[in-house]
């Protein structure tokens, strides 16, 4: 049984290194979409950030979440918390529910109390899909150029880590 126990380990080793050699990494521009929010609009990342940006943004915080990942719903209210304060240093904050409908999301916001963000629906996984969403959350930090300035897999635990990512964007 120990012999085992090191494949399992090496099986999942190699699983977690390939797939995370999938997701977006710095520099790297991050792909244009356009998803609907909860009041049934489009959102389009691209008139905010990159080539086609129409509005003066200094970049976009893109978090992927789901309902049921309990590390997400630790760090929703955090980005909810910031929202404000990031938007006057023209930074948006946008959470997107990764393979979720409207109903499960807005049910979860209204239970935590977040309500700032900018909320989006990838209901099918296709905008995760191309970011390399392996996992939740993946939080991405794309600046005015359209380039990701840094990605952290795994729950944000504190307000001076996205601060800190955020002042990337600015460079």
């Amino acid at each position: 049984m120990p012999g085992m126990k090191k494949v399992i380990i090496a099986i999942l080793l190699q699983f977690i290194l390939v797939s995370s050699a999938f997701a977006l990494t710095v520099n790297d521009l991050a792909p244009l979409f356009s998803l609907r929010d909860v009041e049934e609009k489009f959102f389009y990342l691209g008139d905010l950030v990159g080539a086609t940006k129409k509005e003066s943004n200094n970049g976009v915080i893109l978090s992927f979440f789901a309902s049921w990942c309990v590390p997400c719903r630790n760090e929703l209210p955090l980005f909810n918390s910031l929202v404000n304060e990031l938007k006057d240093k023209g930074i948006t904050i946008v959470i997107v529910g990764f393979k979720e409908d409207f109903n499960s999301i807005e049910s979860l916001l209204a239970e935590l109390k977040v309500d700032k963000p900018v909320v989006l629906s990838d209901q099918n996984g296709k905008v995760g899909e191309k970011y390399g969403v392996r996992f939740l959350p993946t939080t991405f930090f794309i600046g005015s150029d359209g380039r990701v300035k840094d990605v952290i897999f795994g729950e944000v635990k504190d307000e001076k880590e996205v601060r800190e990512k955020a002042g990337k964007l600015f460079k």
